[in-house]
């Protein structure tokens, strides 16, 4: 969705490194889930890959895109592994357990502890985990090298 700041931020950094490579992109952005199914078949014969920042609005169409992009061969790369399970190809990123457990603990420090959230340090997860869906690499045709997986 072009609202979601997360989103924003997570496109512009796409953008940067698309530049430091030389790829080319187009940038297309939907403002309600009715855009997604127009939007998406836009992009067909115009690009070689899609990717899909974590945007709630897309994650809830998320199976909608996967159904046109793996129908006309085109990856889509994306931002949570929930838009893997519905149909994307792949995302490296942040997983949300992991994440859930890391903030658990932090909850426990502060209720339990009595630590004062004001004090603590920010902290961050460490890794990212690479998440494919098997099932669209085979409707793709392709092979994601045994060194990724």
């Amino acid at each position: 969705g072009s609202s979601e700041q997360n989103s924003q931020f997570q496109i512009a950094l796409a953008k940067t490194e698309c530049d430091k490579l030389g790829l080319k992109y187009i940038d297309s952005t939907v403002s309600n889930a009715n855009e997604i199914l127009p939007v998406t078949q836009s992009l067909v014969g115009k690009v070689d890959a899609i990717y899909v920042p974590t945007d709630n609005m897309i994650a809830v169409g998320m199976s909608l895109v996967a159904q046109i992009a793996n129908k006309n061969k085109i990856p889509v790369i994306v931002g949570g592994d929930g838009m893997v399970k519905s149909g994307g190809l792949a995302t490296y990123g942040i997983n949300y357990y992991k994440l859930g457990k890391q903030t658990a603990v932090m909850a426990v420090d502060i209720l339990k502890n009595g630590k004062n959230p004001a004090d603590m340090p920010i902290e961050y997860l460490t890794s990212c985990d690479l998440k494919i869906n098997h099932e669209t690499e085979k409707k793709l045709g392709i092979r994601i090298p045994a060194g990724l997986k």
